[in-house]
C-alpha cells in the first residue's frame, strides 16, 4: 500500500514538474488589447515575462503584469520600449498533457515494479512478473489520468509592428524534438 502511494506521488511531481508551455509557429496572431502575451527582452532572450496586453505600437509595449506578493493580489501596468524586445508571443489555447503523464506514470511504475520483483517471495507476494505488469498499468493509467488534469499554455510568436527607423533584423528561429504519443479512449 505504501508503494502504491509512493507512486502517485512520484506520478504527480512528475507529471507536474515536466508540462511545459507549447509554442506554436504558425499563423502569427495580432495581439490584441487584454489578450494573455509573453516576451523575452534583449538582455535574456531565454526568461520569458508574462503578462496581458494593453497596447503595442512601434515604439512601446504596454501590459499588466500579476503581483502575488500583494495580499490580495493585484494586476500593475508596466511598459517597455519595443526595440528591447526580442520575442513576443500571445497565448492561443490550452492543452492537456496524457501522453506525457502516461509516459511518465509508465517509467515510475516500472521503477517500483522492479522494487517490489526484489522483495522476499512471501504468501500474498506477487510474482516478479506481476509486480512489473500491474506497477508499469497502474502507473500509466494514472500518469495518463492526472496528464488529462494537467493543462499548459499554447503560445504563438506575434509579430512586432515595425520600426520605420531601423532596417529589419533576421531572427533566430527555435529548433525542439518533441514526442507524441497519440491515445485513443474507446470508440471505433
Amino acid at each position: 500500500m505504501r508503494t502504491a502511494s509512493l507512486s502517485v506521488s512520484l506520478t504527480i511531481g512528475l507529471v507536474t514538474a515536466c508540462a511545459p508551455a507549447h509554442v506554436v509557429t504558425t499563423p502569427a496572431p495580432t495581439p490584441i488589447a487584454g489578450s494573455p502575451i509573453r516576451f523575452a527582452g534583449r538582455s535574456d532572450s531565454t526568461e520569458f515575462v508574462t503578462g496581458r496586453l494593453i497596447s503595442l505600437d512601434a515604439e512601446t509595449l504596454v501590459f499588466e503584469r500579476f503581483i502575488a506578493r500583494h495580499p490580495a493580489g493585484r494586476w500593475v501596468a508596466e511598459s517597455l520600449p519595443t526595440d528591447s524586445i526580442t520575442q513576443l508571443q500571445v497565448r492561443v489555447g490550452r492543452r492537456a498533457n496524457a501522453g506525457r503523464g502516461a509516459l511518465i506514470g509508465g517509467l515510475a511504475g516500472v521503477v517500483l515494479g522492479i522494487a517490489c520483483a526484489s522483495e522476499e517471495p512471501g504468501w500474498l507476494t506477487p510474482t516478479p512478473a506481476e509486480c512489473l505488469a500491474g506497477y508499469t498499468l497502474s502507473g500509466v493509467g494514472t500518469g495518463l489520468l492526472i496528464g488529462l488534469l494537467i493543462r499548459s499554455d499554447v503560445w504563438a510568436p506575434a509579430t512586432l509592428p515595425p520600426d520605420l527607423e531601423q532596417p529589419p533584423v533576421a531572427a533566430a528561429a527555435a529548433v525542439g524534438m518533441g514526442l507524441r504519443i497519440p491515445v485513443r479512449l474507446g470508440g471505433p
